[in-house]
């Protein structure tokens, strides 16, 4: 997901790449929330095997790498990783082991590449107030790379750009991602064609990861209304949810829509699980102090 959704009528081709590819020890211990993390089955095409997916992960890794600067360093990555681990310890055993990685953008945003890598940016863990916080983005891209969400929308984008319904190995998955590309930085029609197929996978996607990520939170133990106050303040919601009579309207955004939803689910978890306090640890603040001012990542 990343923090502020932003429609781009015509898109470089790693721009377009960016777009599709829409964690020592914590002071916070677990408290007591019995909650099930569900996840949907997805039903659209998939053209990608596991071993596919792994490989379309790699390629989608090298890229993000290869155009922004990530810092791989372990005292910033325990963090990380503890969090991570709790949230995935909710999910059905046998998923691969998911890393998280610090890269440095312009942006606040975070988001996933399927099906073992979740990035988030300087400027977005600056955001963060506390572990629950951290711990709801991250439910939130684990609800998409569980679900397949990102194989699904390059088999759309495949099918819909390229004509293509199948691959095979890594060189295939590669060759197949390269030439789509350039299609589209050729053509401003496929552009926009692959910018509409984007926000359409998206719109559908998202709901169901903020979904994941208020159960998944909760299950762990962090708050899930620190996943809401999160989306708060990154999506420039001001906490209002719209109405169904704006929907009608067309009156209210997207974002908008999903707080809606984010507000209902929390609803709907047991009590225990609403009323988990969101708390800033000292762990949590000399994490984020590092991330802020780790040398590897600040812009030059």
């Amino acid at each position: 997901m990343r923090a502020v959704h932003r429609r781009v009528p015509i898109l470089s081709a790693f721009s377009l790449f960016v777009l599709f590819v829409s964690v020592g020890g914590i002071a916070q211990g677990p408290q007591s929330c019995s909650v099930t993390v569900a996840l949907r089955v997805p039903t659209a095409a998939n053209i990608f095997s596991a071993q596919q997916e792994r490989a379309l992960g790699d390629i989608e890794a090298e890229l993000v790498e290869s155009n922004y600067r990530a810092a791989h360093d372990d005292e910033l990555a325990a963090h990380l990783n503890a969090v991570t681990g709790r949230v995935l310890a909710q999910f059905p055993r046998g998923q691969a082991l998911v890393h998280v990685i610090l890269i440095d953008t312009p942006e606040m945003e975070y988001f996933s590449v399927a099906p073992e890598r979740i990035y988030i940016t300087q400027k977005m863990v600056a955001l963060l107030r506390n572990d629950g916080e951290l711990a709801g983005l991250l439910g939130h891209e684990l609800g998409h790379i569980l679900a397949h969400q990102n194989a699904i929308t390059v088999s759309q984008l495949f099918h819909e750009i390229l004509g293509v319904n199948v691959v095979s190995g890594r060189r295939d998955v590669s060759e197949k991602l390269t030439r789509m590309f350039s299609s589209i930085e050729r053509d401003t029609k496929l552009s926009r064609k692959a910018a509409s197929i984007i926000d359409r996978q998206e719109g559908i996607h998202q709901n169901q990861a903020d979904c994941v990520a208020l159960y998944a939170s909760a299950a762990a133990g962090f708050s899930p209304q620190a996943y809401a106050e999160l989306f708060y303040r990154s999506a420039g919601t001001n906490g209002s949810g719209g109405s169904v009579l704006k929907d009608f309207f067309g009156a209210t955004t997207s974002n908008l829509r999903r707080l809606r939803e984010i507000k209902k689910t929390l609803k709907q978890l047991p009590r225990p699980g609403q009323e988990i306090v969101p708390v800033a640890s000292p762990e949590f603040r000399t994490w984020q102090a590092a991330v802020i001012a780790d040398p590897d990542l600040a812009r030059r």
